[in-house]
């Protein structure tokens, strides 16, 4: 079972490739984009291999923002999914003749092995997850459409990846727009960005003075060791009376240990549901690490950013978050001021860490109400979008600073 329920269509399609185009359907689209083009000098599309898929989070609100922004943007995903957007999402096959007639001048695509897939480089440099049979190499340097690329921690984006890989696909960008500071590493001239959280949609709500003496806490995330949910079960096991758990993900595998704890599992939660269920809790509890050979998942080494976009919406909701930086990542969320901080795998210092959030509910609520100003200020998506599409000429004036 996948640990993401995509809303396809059609469980058994192998996805839609971009498909030739004619000779005679080339003129056709030259004469539609000389027309498109004088009306307009710049048009955007957005492609993905899941759109729209409200599960995505960050990738969804986005694009949701980006349309926004920019109503003339067209989508485009390699697999047909069910969930809704307020605007029309094409095949991906029907790239090369679609886009490039519409006048479309630049392309925005998320992750590295999506992004290795869609401007041709996966063939010489293989990407976990990437696909070669999806290129629009062609289609983009016959109609001069420029490709602009968000790599983020995962997506084919490991700390194995070789520099050869990020060069080739630096190479085909008229921008890398990047959270990794190893991509800066080996591409200088990549655009900072953060992982962008919808601020709006994810509000404030204020906890009770007087609410329930259980403290009530959340883990979000999928089942992958690095999420630190084994951490946090052991936690919970020291803790005893006095503490409620609510657990969101593809947990099942601890299914009974959950039940022991008197935990309850929610599986995945749309954003709304998601939401409810994080308006309901005091703190959430986000142990991360890297992972390790011995956890027997794969991929080892990897560790995602901090603080994970779960996290990131919790504390936009009104948590006070408990986590761990095991990379020690640089960000305006400083411990002690805007989150409790705990290291890595520690039990121990987790329990303590929640007994203390238990016994100063002030504290508790003080240090959740900056950890939300700090996250708002930080990667609102608002903010984000404008100035990435700002920075790729598309926007005259984002209007607000990131």
């Amino acid at each position: 079972m996948s640990d993401y329920p995509f809303p396809l269509a059609d469980p058994g399609d192998p996805g839609r490739p971009p498909e030739p185009t004619t000779r005679w359907e080339e003129v056709a689209i030259r004469a539609r984009r000389a027309v498109a083009l004088a009306a307009r000098p710049r048009r955007l599309a957005v492609v993905d291999s899941h759109f729209p898929w409200r599960l995505s989070g960050f990738r969804y609100h986005e694009a949701e923002e980006v349309l926004r922004r920019l109503p003339d943007t067209l989508f485009f995903s390699l697999y047909r999914l069910t969930d809704p957007f307020p605007a029309p999402v094409h095949a991906l096959a029907d790239f090369p003749t679609v886009a490039p007639g519409a006048g479309v001048t630049d392309v925005l695509m998320t992750f590295l092995n999506f992004s290795v897939g869609v401007l041709g480089v996966a063939a010489n440099h293989p990407v976990p997850g990437a696909r070669s049979d999806i290129s629009l190499w062609s289609v983009l340097e016959r109609w001069d459409i420029r490709a602009h690329a968000t790599l983020y921690r995962g997506g084919g984006l490991f700390p194995d990846t070789t520099p050869d890989v990020l060069l080739a696909l630096g190479r085909r960008c008229t921008t890398v727009f990047t959270s990794v500071p190893e991509v800066v590493g080996v591409l200088p001239d990549a655009v900072a960005t953060v992982v962008p959280v919808p601020g709006d949609f994810y509000a404030w709500k204020a906890r009770p003075d007087d609410g329930p003496d259980d403290l009530r806490l959340v883990f979000v995330g999928d089942d992958r060791p690095r999420k630190g949910l084994m951490t946090l079960l052991d936690a919970m096991a020291d803790l005893g009376p006095g503490f409620s758990l609510d657990v969101v993900g593809p947990h099942e595998r601890h299914g009974a240990r959950l039940a022991a704890l008197g935990a309850v599992a929610h599986g995945w939660l749309v954003p709304a549901e998601l939401r409810e269920v994080l308006w309901g809790a005091d703190v959430v509890v986000a142990p991360a690490t890297s992972d390790r050979p011995e956890d027997g998942y794969g991929d080892t080494g990897m560790v995602d950013g901090f603080p994970t976009t779960a996290a990131r919406v919790a504390m936009l909701s009104g948590c006070c978050l408990v986590g761990s930086n095991p990379t020690g990542e640089q960000s305006p969320i400083r411990p002690d001021e805007h989150y409790v901080a705990v290291p890595e795998r520690d039990t121990e210092a987790l329990v303590d860490a929640l007994r203390w959030l238990q016994g100063h509910p002030d504290e508790r609520r003080a240090i959740a109400r900056r950890g939300a100003d700090a996250v708002r200020g930080w990667c609102d998506v608002a903010p984000v979008v404008a100035a990435k599409l700002t920075r790729m000429g598309l926007l005259a004036d984002a209007g607000v600073g990131r």
